[in-house]
């Protein structure tokens, strides 16, 4: 099945889950510039589904923004966009940011929208598209297929993976023709498992 994966490809972006995506893009250099929700938790598949289905509009506008917590080791406010469910987990430092007063928020929308218009224009444009996602369920898989059959004008791959498998990569074979789904352990996902990667994003490779 990964076969299917293998190519080359105008533009590649992560589909989230959580930041696992773009570190792996990253890793195999396959990430030239940031995608929208890079560095973003999106833990609901039909909520990123929305937000593609919507082309982005209103994302992390500011009246839909609320502080959730604070990342790992607390350096950062979490705010969610509950419009989407979509949470930024490290754009907020508590540093220079307050509750009552986001400083950073008008760079980082200006930037956001920078690369929300980018990702648009290579859905537009690029004549082969791969997309990267960690985490949902078959039919949400089927939905997002579906869905960027409608913004994709050319042609795309998604790679979907899921942490359900016993060991090394396995592949889920749900027979949809544009997703690569597979299943990987579910141990030690952010620092044991970068050869696993590897192996599955052989041979991708990014257009000059």
């Amino acid at each position: 099945m990964l076969n299917r994966l293998q190519g080359e490809y105008d533009a590649v972006f992560s589909l989230g889950g959580h930041c696992l995506p773009s570190i792996q893009l990253d890793k195999n250099g396959l990430r030239p510039y940031s995608g929208p929700i890079d560095w973003m938790i999106s833990g609901s598949l039909s909520d990123v589904n929305r937000l593609l289905a919507a082309r982005f509009a209103g994302f992390m506008e500011y009246s839909n923004m609320v502080i959730s917590g604070h990342d790992y080791g607390a350096y950062n406010y979490l705010l969610e966009d509950v419009a989407y469910h979509i949470t930024a987990a490290h754009h907020f430092p508590v540093s220079v940011n307050s509750p009552g007063n986001l400083v950073s928020y008008p760079d980082f929308k200006a930037t956001l929208d920078r690369r929300i218009q980018r990702f648009l224009d290579k859905m537009d444009n690029a004549l082969k598209v791969l997309l990267i996602r960690v985490g949902g369920l078959r039919e949400q898989v089927v939905e997002l297929e579906a869905v960027l059959s409608t913004i994709v004008k050319h042609d795309f791959r998604v790679l979907f993976v899921e942490y359900t498998g016993m060991g090394g990569v396995g592949e889920l074979n749900w027979g949809l023709g544009r997703v690569i789904s597979v299943e990987l352990p579910p141990e030690d996902i952010w620092n044991g498992q970068d050869e696993l990667w590897r192996y599955m994003l052989e041979g991708v490779r990014l257009s000059n």
